[in-house]
């Protein structure tokens, strides 16, 4: 179920309209699946609420594609069929630039009419355009490379590329502009995002006069050692199916978390280890387990709920030696988390005791949990058994 080799690629961006207050003309988005993160940062025509409308026209539409299961190619080919016909028209028409990157690091770039992305490594950066071409009156770049852990990618809005164009520069501050800016600050010991999309954005300001110019915005990928949680709740629908499961779960790569006193008993006695029970002197929190060889071990159905409560709640104040925090604690630390879920009925879950402390089902509670962690940007991958 799980790659041997997972790389997370953390994205960080920095961006201003052309005039203070006023909604931006680019927009950038993520969206991350089982194989990939995928960037998509739109410019939309003009500046202001037209420019930002039709740029997230632009971003929702691929968003839409790839999450309905088209590939990037057949994305990217339809994107730019209808701005090529939103040429010249009223009809919102944005350029773009998406950015696929697998869980190997092997990355394409693809885009309409944008500057072209930079590589970017510890020690050198790079500007791929090597395979440019036009395409009715559009030019489109075609980029393909494999970012490694600690090395990243930059994608740029023109207002970058234009800054200072007629003042400081004859034809703005262009890619190689970009490019000799970034390299004088290497080497470094470790390539941060965040500063080189501040960095960058910020430079391309000092170039444009205030309240002019154009909207400018920077986004950065960089790719590091992802954190996978593998999390189990819920015996399997069909206990032939029991020893399979524990074994897949036990077999996948990353931290082990188990929730439910049945699935631990399942785990433990497939595993050949023993489950002990650690009670909790509160009242208010679920006892813990423990078994040799898993990281976490709690109970089901109240521990969940509390947990789906604490996820939005500030760290400092989380109860201490709880398992509850210390599961929120696993979700929140990871980029990745494989949620192997149960169906067999929890009986217990669906009681009218329940019920009348408002305690959401197993079911409901990991879906609400999973929602929670996707809105924080990590990978949810759910495998039902």
């Amino acid at each position: 179920m799980v790659e041997q080799r997972y790389i997370h690629t953390d994205v960080f961006a920095a961006q201003s309209p052309k005039k203070a207050g006023q909604a931006c003309g680019d927009v950038w988005s993520v969206y991350r699946d089982k194989q990939a993160t995928t960037v998509v940062l739109a410019d939309g025509l003009g500046s202001g609420i037209k420019a930002h409308i039709a740029a997230t026209m632009c971003v929702a539409r691929i968003k839409t594609m790839l999450a309905s299961g088209a590939s990037l190619r057949e994305t990217f080919d339809a994107l730019t069929r209808t701005m090529d016909m939103a040429w010249g028209t009223t009809a919102p028409f944005a350029v773009f630039t998406v950015a696929r990157v697998l869980n190997n690091g092997q990355t394409t770039v693809l885009g309409y009419e944008m500057p072209p992305p930079l590589f970017v490594s510890k020690s050198n950066i790079q500007i791929l355009d090597k395979h440019v071409y036009t395409r009715n009156k559009a030019v489109i770049h075609e980029s393909f490379c494999t970012i490694a852990k600690d090395e990243g990618l930059v994608l740029m809005s023109d207002g970058i590329t234009q800054a200072g164009i007629g003042k400081f520069f004859p034809m703005g501050w262009e890619s190689q502009g970009v490019k000799s800016f970034v390299q004088s600050k290497l080497p470094i010991n470790k390539l941060d995002g965040e500063m080189l999309a501040v960095d960058i954005h910020a430079q391309a300001r000092t170039y444009w006069p205030v309240g002019s110019g154009d909207d400018c915005s920077v986004v950065a990928l960089v790719n590091r050692s992802g954190i996978i949680v593998n999390w189990f709740s819920g015996p399997p629908l069909h206990k032939s199916d029991d020893e399979t499961w524990v074994n897949s779960f036990l077999k996948s790569p990353g931290i082990h978390v188990v929730s439910g006193g049945t699935t631990a008993n399942i785990l433990a006695k497939l595993s050949g280890n023993q489950l002990i029970v650690h009670n909790t002197k509160s009242a208010i929190t679920p006892p813990a387990y423990e078994i040799d060889g898993v990281e976490l071990v709690t109970e089901g159905v109240v521990t969940l709920n509390q947990v789906f409560n604490l996820l939005d709640e500030d760290p400092a104040d989380y109860p201490d030696n709880s398992p509850v925090s210390e599961l929120v604690w696993q979700l929140k630390m990871a980029d990745r988390v494989n949620l192997w879920e149960g169906l067999a009925e929890n009986k217990g879950g669906s009681s009218i005791a329940f019920k009348q402390q408002g305690l959401m089902s197993r079911s409901k509670v990991l879906r609400a949990i999973s929602d929670k962690l996707q809105q924080m940007g990590k990978l949810v991958v759910c495998q039902n058994c």
